[in-house]
């Protein structure tokens, strides 16, 4: 193998943009890896993590970019490097007329413009969105990595200036109609969200969709919004404008537990909103709401469940679209007598938060490497213990990549691991749909989903593989086709993560009885 490194001086391009060209070229013939960014001194320690530094990129600046390359040959890596600027100039030559060295020049060039995404690192990313704030934008930060002293300044600032600071990061928000980020696209309706919860979101918008509901606006707070520091600043404006928003009629809220202090901030505006809110804090403490005489969930289905209700003053019961009936007490039959332990492999953190909670309430001890409780954090993320949920889209596994919903590569290296552990029984996994996701996920999985069935068949065990599909039919992956390709591949699929997680512990329980 060779490894090279190509400096680019005064380049610059989006993180989120070079990491979706790096998962291309790292997937090509005769290239084991590959990496993309800024000359950024976070960005360097990653390639030189990696085994992607040859010691050219010390002359680089945080205005260079790096292209970093390890292949079969030179002639391989040289082949990556033109593979990079032809997905470059296609990209350029492909609606991208409209370029702008700086937010202040696209503002001038576009004066109506009133939002700036910004994706770039995270020691850039703040004075960026101050500059976008003072150009009279709202702002949605993908980037993390900042100083929450920053981020503090830049919700008051655009508090200050009657905008939104929705980050960082913000994973998604849909605003008009309009999906921003990791996002699907949903019906309009009359429900309002806002949370520092992508996936969980997510889960909610999409259960809405599906039930013939629809959403007004969903807004991102960003991960950090409920702690001390920030005090829910950008939750507190949302369920101020949702609430002003004639065209909402129920709020919910979803988030992780909040910090105590921006609780109670929270709870004294929601106790003053006019219009029904719906809270659910994953794993929180419900009992300061039912004090406060505000309405509370436990799970995104109970969530998706009461805001529909309130929305049409009946009950609603929640659409099956998949059967995952099966024969229990068969597939425990096909299992070896070392098979016992169940694996959960998911893109969504609050999908894994959730499914910690379920586990815990139904079953037992569960373990992870993002663990509620601190004694079940995984000693080694890279090795499951027992009953182990892993968050796969946790930073420990996409240092130098995109988020595992864009680039599944550690997903996959993850699932042929837990496919070969003889003591892995059943196999959860999440499939996130949207815009700015991975355009064809299920199939990327099944290949190795039938693999590994096929190898466990043949090694005299047997391998359980429940998946859910967090999308709509209005994404461009394509709904009813994702959910084929993961049936062909002998994959039983549940209508959301609550029902995943029961069937996988009626399994589990069965096996412990036997």
């Amino acid at each position: 193998m060779v490894v090279k490194n190509y400096i680019e001086k005064n380049r610059y391009y989006d993180s989120v943009f070079l990491m979706k060209i790096a998962s291309k070229l790292a997937q090509t013939e005769d290239v084991d890896n590959a990496s993309i960014g800024m000359g950024t001194p976070l960005n360097k320690e990653t390639i030189s993590d990696l085994g992607l530094d040859t010691g050219e990129m010390k002359n680089a600046g945080p205005n260079d970019l790096i292209i970093a390359v390890r292949a079969k040959d030179n002639k391989a890596c040289d082949k990556a490097k033109e593979e990079f600027t032809r997905l470059v100039n296609e990209r350029n030559s492909g609606g991208m007329k409209n370029l702008h060295r700086s937010i202040a020049g696209a503002k001038a060039a576009v004066p109506g413009a009133n939002l700036a995404i910004i994706s770039v690192a995270g020691e850039y990313a703040a004075k960026e969105a101050e500059r976008a704030l003072l150009n009279d934008m709202n702002v949605f930060m993908f980037s993390d990595n900042v100083d929450i002293k920053d981020e503090v300044y830049l919700k008051k600032l655009a508090q200050k200036k009657g905008k939104f600071m929705m980050g960082p990061g913000c994973g998604l928000s849909f605003i008009n109609g309009a999906a921003i980020g990791l996002c699907s696209m949903v019906n309009r309706g009359d429900i309002g969200l806002a949370g520092a919860s992508g996936s969980g979101i997510q889960t909610v918008m999409v259960l809405v969709h599906r039930n013939g509901f629809g959403i007004s606006h969903a807004i991102g707070t960003g991960g950090r919004d409920m702690s001390d520091e920030v005090g829910g600043i950008t939750m507190i404006q949302s369920i101020k404008a949702l609430e002003d928003d004639e065209g909402t009629k129920v709020i919910a809220l979803i988030s992780k537990p909040p910090a105590q202090s921006a609780l109670l901030k929270v709870i004294d505006v929601i106790k003053k909103c006019k219009k029904p809110v719906v809270v659910q804090f994953l794993g929180g403490d419900n009992k300061i709401l039912a004090e406060n005489n505000i309405m509370y969930s436990e799970t995104f289905d109970e969530t998706a469940k009461k805001v529909m209700e309130l929305s049409c003053g009946h009950k609603v019961e929640l659409k099956k679209i998949f059967d995952e009936s099966i024969d229990i007490n068969g597939e425990i039959k096909k299992f070896s007598p070392k098979q016992k332990y169940f694996r959960a492999i998911l893109c969504g953190g609050s999908l894994a938060d959730e499914t910690q909670l379920l586990w815990r309430k139904n079953t037992g001890d569960i373990f992870s490497n993002v663990a509620l409780d601190k004694k079940f954090m995984l000693p080694d993320p890279f090795t499951s213990i027992k009953n182990t949920v892993i968050d796969i889209g946790d930073e420990t596994f996409t240092k130098g990549r995109a988020h595992v919903a864009i680039d599944p590569t550690a997903r996959v290296n993850r699932f042929v691991k837990e496919a070969r552990d003889e003591e892995t029984a059943v196999i959860y996994l999440d499939f996130l749909l949207g815009y700015a996701l991975h355009p064809d996920p299920a199939s990327v999985m099944a290949k190795v989903i039938c693999e590994e069935k096929e190898r466990a068949k043949k090694e005299g065990r047997h391998l359980l593989v429940i998946a859910t599909i967090c999308g709509s039919d209005l994404d461009p992956q394509n709904f009813d086709r994702q959910a084929q390709i993961l049936k062909d591949a002998g994959v039983i699929l549940a209508d959301t993560n609550v029902k995943a997680v029961n069937l996988a512990e009626k399994i589990i329980k069965g096996m412990e009885e036997r």
